[in-house]
């Protein structure tokens, strides 16, 4: 006999994957750009090269019953670690020219790692600002810490490639209400800090802010960006 949390896997990724079968409708042009096996998650929009035409970023992910994996301990019994793929298109005349396709960079519904956070990429995680990509994620876990934290990340087309230039990290603790934000600003150099805030006691909350300088670097490039790249280097 199947145990039941392999029956459970059965029946949620049979599931799943009939719902995410059905996406909303695409323009034809996009339709014809997602692999057989993989899903819209999100399109969206705007002028990326300052050509005043609406450029598109597509977000589609795959959903392999492969990447599916069991978990026995805490958070997720049943993980969808299936890749998310982000796409970035010009417009160009009456069509779209491909700029951009990466893997890497766009987390997963759930993670391996931490099989309790739920997944960071929400409704209205990308962006696009005068000509500005924004992208965000939102890391909120069920178990294991009480920590909340988002990285929204700023990535400009410039030198033929989406560089970063900002990044703001701010984390919230639910339990204690504390509160703290870093700004880094890639083309100034300079970092901003902002701790001792509180979301809870405002008896508590006195935040202080701090200037400084960071490394002066080149900037990354989004097409060999990881979820982790930013986190791993010393900024």
């Amino acid at each position: 006999m199947k145990s039941w949390k392999a029956v459970f896997f059965m029946i949620a990724t049979g599931c799943f994957l009939f719902s995410a079968a059905q996406p909303n409708k695409l323009p034809d042009y996009f339709e014809t750009a997602i692999p057989k096996g993989w899903v819209t998650d999100t399109l969206i929009t705007g002028d990326l090269n300052k050509d005043l035409q609406p450029d598109a970023v597509l977000v589609i992910r795959n959903t392999s019953v492969r990447n599916f994996k069991l978990h026995d301990g805490l958070g997720q019994d049943t993980l969808d670690l299936n890749p998310r793929r982000l796409m970035i298109y010009f417009r160009e005349g009456k069509g779209y020219r491909k700029v951009l396709s990466t893997d890497k960079f766009l987390p997963s519904v759930n993670s391996a790692v931490t099989p309790c956070l739920s997944d960071p990429f929400v409704d209205g995680s990308i962006g696009i600002d005068k000509g500005v990509l924004k992208m965000g994620f939102h890391y909120w876990l069920s178990c294991g810490s009480y920590e909340v934290t988002d990285r929204d990340y700023r990535f400009r087309f410039q030198h033929g490639r989406f560089e970063l230039i900002g990044l703001d990290v701010s984390s919230l603790h639910r339990a204690s209400g504390e509160t703290s934000t870093t700004s880094y600003n890639f083309m100034t150099g300079k970092k901003q800090e902002i701790s001792g805030g509180n979301e809870f006691f405002p008896e508590n909350d006195h935040p202080g802010e701090r200037w400084s300088v960071i490394k002066k670097r080149p900037l990354f490039d989004l097409a060999a960006m990881t979820d982790e790249t930013v986190k791993n280097r010393d900024l």
